[in-house]
């Protein structure tokens, strides 16, 4: 018997099978999906591979042909349907079969672990009661639960409101699921949101949760993942990596909050969950349940198209009322000499909240913000004439676009009403916390941003204080305001809300609606009224003014009808090229020799070689080229079309060469 084997390299040149003679003695323990030492090259070192294939004869020399040489006793087997779904990935997102095959195995090694929580044998099935459902979450659960018991597998969209009880309507498709044998895959996009997620499901199904997530110790994370291999639980949950999950008959995927940009991979393969669920799905037989407040562009345009089933819930799930949203102009409070962080309408709402003994969130919309312009008295970014979208600024004196590589001189003054007040400016939460402080004596402030955040248990240690009342405001990034739910909070501010609007990619705005009306759902969930204050120097923008009014299908109407104008997904399909290397003139000739052979091919539009966000990274240069079509097939096939220049490119002059289909984020 022979076996096809990845050999454990990331290097192109070696991104296919080598056929290895398995010997006697290791016939009856080698499988698809082992991990065997290999002799490999000339000097026959030895090396990590994976079996993908095993069969009778091999069409090379037999006498060539050199034998397994063992298994590799402490990593995990990777399960066949795992394997086909790194197959997909590898041709999916350009990149080597064994860096697909590390992406699907989230825990690799066998670990030396205390007996497992739960006992498979004595396993009995074991619901708790779930609260009730409303109208349009009956409809919603009933239309999945039909289609489930019939057999028929779909995608759908569970577009509601923040507050409407997405949730609840979950557990209730998960018991259904679980109620028939098969296994549940439920995805949340940071750790942050996995211990309130863990709570609620625990509270309707017990231990028959894992939880698998970076933030576990290896032990921890061979526990969690050998329990749902060995059929100890129905549920896994956790952030994208979790999808990977062995489970032996996964019936359902629910993907939380699916807009959010952290279920996009941005190393190598990069992946995005979303994508990658539905491929899994295919392949298990499976249904996918895609919920937010906010759904991503793409997949709002797929329900409407009927690739998904839409569900609608457009109430809040105990009838309370969306927050009272007031915008304020910065530009009018910097006129009338308010140089302070919080607005007057926003110190007032937080001083009658602390009064009330109610709660107080503040938002800092901080992402996106390092580099580019705009002016403090009309609010108006520096912008591409070319690509409608903001430049970025170089060092002290040049501003460029990402997408087509136009530059031009720092602005002395603003180019639409001439003020000097031009320039990047920012504040951070710690700032923040301070001037509350300063404000506001006695208040007890939270902060919880990537710097109190990175010790084990801190996310859930602050959002556990917060809920239980130990303290009056919660100041923080963008991982405050993701599905929590603080039935005190009152007031809700949103500090510099335009900040990632004006970001180098085509998705800014997208990404700034998205947070603006995430945080915003979290005031007023209780049985007290909410109030959420926006601050902004652009009150008249679009993505403003629609985030106020909690209006996504208007905004949608506004975001799609620009991105058909410029061709941006979801109306074209992108893949974008990355080119690096420690020799810069190396780097610009084989992008500039890329750029030409894709010129010659049809069905496609290239823009660049340009310099990348960051052109340089630790002494490595970096260029960017972007290629666009309506054919997502034609673009999955430019890796292989490149591969003699992407080989030639890394072997003889030390450029790498990654791709990112339609990229979350500028390259």
């Amino acid at each position: 018997m022979y076996a096809d084997v990845i050999v454990d390299i990331s290097n192109k040149a070696v991104d296919r099978t080598f056929s290895y003679r398995i010997p006697e003695a290791l016939s009856e323990e080698v499988s698809v999906g082992s991990v065997v030492y290999i002799p490999f090259g000339s000097g026959n070192k030895q090396r990590k591979g994976y079996v993908i294939q095993i069969t009778e004869t091999t069409p090379w020399d037999d006498s060539k042909v050199k034998d397994i040489e063992g298994l590799v006793s402490r990593d995990l087997p990777i399960e066949s349907r795992l394997l086909q779904l790194a197959s997909w990935i590898r041709k999916q997102y350009g990149c080597t079969m064994i860096q697909a095959i590390n992406a699907v195995t989230p825990v690799k090694s066998k670990v030396k672990i205390v007996k497992s929580r739960i006992d498979v044998k004595a396993f009995e099935p074991e619901f708790l009661p779930i609260s009730q459902l409303n109208q349009e979450q009956r409809d919603a659960y009933e239309q999945f639960a039909e289609d489930f018991q019939q057999g028929i597998r779909k995608t759908y969209l569970l577009y509601g409101v923040t507050g409407s009880g997405k949730t609840e309507v979950y557990l209730r498709m998960a018991r259904k699921v679980i109620e028939l044998g098969k296994q549940v895959i439920v995805l949340v996009p940071e750790i942050a949101l996995t211990y309130q997620t863990v709570a609620r499901f625990r509270t309707a199904f017990r231990d028959r949760i894992v939880i698998l997530h970076s933030g576990l110790s290896r032990g921890e994370k061979y526990r969690e993942y050998e329990q749902a291999a060995e059929g100890g639980a129905d549920i896994v949950i956790g952030p994208r990596s979790a999808l990977f999950t062995p489970f032996p008959d996964t019936g359902l995927i629910i993907i939380d909050e699916e807009h959010d940009g952290a279920y996009k991979c941005d190393t190598t393969p990069k992946y995005h969950a979303r994508d990658v669920a539905l491929e899994r799905a295919r392949l298990d037989q499976a249904s996918v349940i895609l919920g937010s407040a906010t759904p991503a562009v793409e997949s709002y345009k797929a329900a409407e198209e009927g690739q998904y089933t839409l569900l609608k819930l457009s109430e809040r799930a105990a009838g309370q009322a969306l927050p009272e949203v007031e915008l304020v102009d910065m530009r009018t409070e910097l006129r009338n000499g308010n140089r302070s962080i919080l607005s007057g309408t926003l110190y007032k709402r937080m001083e009658e909240a602390f009064r009330k003994k109610e709660q107080v969130m503040l938002f800092l919309n901080r992402r996106g913000m390092s580099n580019f312009v705009s002016c403090r008295s009309c609010g108006e970014s520096i912008r591409c004439p070319r690509c409608d979208v903001s430049l970025s600024l170089h060092g002290t004196d040049t501003l460029m676009c990402h997408y087509c590589g136009h530059t031009e001189r720092m602005k002395q003054e603003c180019p639409t009403c001439h003020s000097k007040l031009i320039g990047g400016f920012g504040i951070g939460t710690e700032k923040v916390e301070g001037e509350i402080r300063r404000l506001f004596p006695g208040i007890r402030t939270l902060r919880m941003d990537r710097d109190t955040t990175q010790t084990k248990g801190a996310h859930g240690a602050i959002l556990k204080t917060f809920q239980e009342g130990q303290a009056d405001c919660l100041i923080g990034t963008q991982m405050i305001v993701k599905g929590h739910d603080f039935p005190k909070v009152t007031v809700v501010g949103i500090l510099m809300a335009d900040m990632g609007l004006f970001g180098s990619d085509f998705r800014s705005g997208e990404r700034t609606f998205d947070l603006i009306t995430q945080a915003a759902g979290r005031a007023g969930r209780g049985d007290l009224k909410g109030y959420v204050v926006i601050q902004t120097y652009k009150p008249e923008h679009y993505v403003i003014q629609t985030a106020a009014k909690q209006d996504y299908l208007q905004f949608y109407t506004f975001e799609l009808a620009y991105r058909k104008l410029l061709s941006y997904p979801p109306v074209m399909h992108m893949l974008g090229m990355l080119m690096a290397s420690p020799d810069e003139k190396a780097v610009k000739e084989i992008a500039d020799r890329i750029a030409e052979k894709l010129k010659a091919e049809e069905e496609i539009v290239i823009t660049g070689p340009t310099h990348a966000v960051i052109y340089r990274i630790n002494e490595v240069y970096r260029m960017s080229i972007y290629i666009r079509s309506r054919s997502k097939e034609r673009l999955t096939a430019i890796p292989e079309l490149l591969k003699p220049l992407q080989d030639m490119a890394y072997e003889e002059r030390g450029v790498e060469i990654s791709y990112d289909m339609s990229p979350m984020y500028i390259l």
